[in-house]
């Protein structure tokens, strides 16, 4: 059965807290307005926004355990053929030092920002467009153009002040571990994930949700995949069309289990290309053993899943969903 009511009272529960929410609004407003005005940042920064799961309405509740966590992306003049990605880090090392003392830590791709018990700022430089037209598209918008609506189901559900991006070229970020420069392209994924959501009658997101609550409290183990490559796993085989998150998830959870069987089999790291950025594997730091044993675990979730979404008893499949998902289900 749908369970319906329960499916509803589960988004709610699993989706950021209103404190939460507005944590982040205030806290990434206030980065981007310090970074904005910093007299040294000013002269190479050309625009920030969000990406990640805050900006595509994608994100689950966090805890101290498991804090939300926002992407801000600083754009900057800086020639990727002139400049390493250790510099490109190194150079928001004073900011950081001057506002968040003893508050930041570095990771390969950004500074991790932490604000609150419960939520942390990423802010992730990259180097500037190669597109004079794309340069001065984002030196011409305000800072405060690329905030994040306060519900986030109007984000999940299109919001089209960044459509014009979807044919902008993509963005390179600097990896210090690697010491090399990565392309990405976050603006077309927020509005690839926008128009899938349509197509998926505004439930993509939930599904998407739903999947990681799954993996984060039912089977945190492996550790691996989780935040966006598990993400991308799910829009790779959530089909267009669903009526209900209980179908959605359901039926991802089978295809997931069918798709890749072969590479489980052999343990076997699958190759699944980023959006707008074909020659990238999103799954590429996923080790094909922990593959293996995500994979076995979907495989039980999906019997699991099928079992109660045919169950004609209500009471049973309420208890089924619960077993699935966890006592948030209720």
């Amino acid at each position: 059965m749908q369970s319906a009511a329960e499916f509803e009272n589960f988004r709610i529960a699993t989706q950021p807290s209103e404190r939460q929410r507005k944590v982040t609004t205030d806290e990434h407003t206030r980065l981007r307005e310090r970074l904005a005005s910093d007299p040294t940042l000013k002269r190479v920064l050309l625009s920030t926004f969000i990406q990640g799961s805050h900006r595509r309405a994608s994100a689950i509740r966090g805890s101290t355990a498991h804090p939300c966590d926002v992407d801000i992306v600083a754009v900057t003049n800086l020639p990727r053929s002139k400049t390493t990605a250790r510099h490109a880090h190194d150079l928001f090392r004073p900011f950081l030092e001057a506002h968040y003392n003893g508050r930041y830590s570095q990771k390969d791709r950004s500074w991790c920002i932490t604000v609150d018990a419960e939520v942390t700022l990423d802010l992730v430089p990259t180097t500037g467009p190669e597109s004079p037209q794309l340069a001065r598209a984002m030196l011409a918008r305000s800072i405060h153009d690329w905030s994040a609506s306060d519900d986030p189901e109007s984000i999940a559900m299109g919001d089209t002040k960044d459509m014009d991006w979807n044919r902008a070229e993509p963005i390179w970020i600097p990896d210090r571990r690697l010491e090399t420069w990565e392309k990405t392209h976050p603006l077309l994924l927020i509005d690839w994930t926008a128009a899938k959501q349509a197509h998926c009658n505004g439930r993509f997101t939930h599904t998407v949700r739903a999947v990681k609550w799954w993996k984060r409290h039912v089977e945190p183990n492996p550790k691996y995949p989780r935040g966006y490559p598990l993400e991308h796993l799910v829009a790779e085989c959530c089909p267009n069309d669903i009526k209900t998150v209980a179908d959605g998830l359901t039926v991802t959870l089978e295809t997931v289990a069918s798709r890749f069987r072969d590479e489980a089999a052999r343990r076997a790291t699958p190759f699944l290309a980023a959006r707008g950025v074909p020659e990238v594997n999103v799954m590429r730091r996923v080790e094909g053993a922990d593959f293996a044993a995500f994979h076995a675990c979907v495989v039980r979730a999906a019997a699991l899943a099928r079992r109660a979404l045919n169950s004609p008893d209500d009471a049973e499949s309420k208890r089924l969903w619960s077993t699935l998902l966890g006592d948030t289900f209720r």
